[in-house]
């Protein structure tokens, strides 16, 4: 599990530090090792590519608190458990509660803080969704398989046309792509730049297949009929 870790008072931070690597050298033969990652700015964590599986928070900035570093958190996308960890502030009154927030009371107790984690990682086991970590310039992001209808390479570069119109562009070669998708047997490639998700496909029209976004994508014509058997056979399943 990756933890951040955001606090203001220097020593709190050196303390929840301590308390983590206990907590992980306990769990890292049942559960796994904790990982964290310690930031002493909002910037710092807020320009962080990693998503991780919860954020440990106490910054008491005037400008800008825990929960103004938590609504934009969320407003990345991401959904990990936000844990304050109340001192000066209590972020029960900082405006509209955020979804899968956890609430903690300083001075932190070992008990309390290990059943947080307990609950966190139950969350995390039961929510479980296999994603695809891909990187643009700026960070990375995952996707599940059923929102991506095809990909295309170029290049350095492959462009992931998504089933709800976005279109997000990752850094890499299509080949490492296609390496890691050896577990979602959704996906297939068409030619030597594309790779489709089968279960978008609306139908084969020649030597194209048809997405249902209405996409027109070329199959290598050596393999046509391959491709043609192996579509059919992943909509049955």
């Amino acid at each position: 599990m990756y933890i951040a870790l955001a606090d203001s008072n220097v020593g709190d931070r050196k303390q929840m530090e301590r308390l983590l690597e206990r907590e992980s050298d306990k769990r890292k033969m049942t559960t796994g090792v904790i990982y964290t990652e310690t930031f002493g700015s909002s910037q710092a964590l807020l320009s962080s590519p990693t998503v991780y599986d919860a954020y440990f928070l106490d910054v008491t900035d005037k400008d800008n608190n825990s929960y103004d570093i938590a609504t934009a958190i969320r407003a990345k996308g991401i959904l990990s458990p936000i844990v304050y960890c109340i001192s000066s502030i209590d972020y029960h009154n900082c405006g509209e509660m955020l979804p899968n927030s956890v609430f903690i009371n300083k001075p932190i107790k070992v008990a309390e803080l290990s059943l947080v984690l307990d609950q966190i990682l139950k969350q995390k086991k039961d929510n479980l969704i296999p994603t695809i970590e891909f990187r643009d310039q700026k960070e990375s992001f995952y996707l599940e398989e059923r929102d991506i209808v095809y990909m295309k390479g170029e290049d350095y570069s492959v462009t992931i046309v998504l089933a709800d119109g976005r279109v997000r562009t990752s850094n890499g070669f299509i080949e490492n792509v296609w390496k890691e998708l050896t577990n979602f047997d959704s996906f297939l490639p068409i030619n030597n730049k594309t790779i489709i998700n089968a279960r978008h496909v609306e139908r084969v029209a020649g030597m194209s297949i048809i997405m249902k976004d209405g996409s027109r994508l070329k199959m290598n014509i050596l393999h046509r009929q391959e491709i043609i058997n192996k579509i059919k056979k992943l909509l049955q399943n």
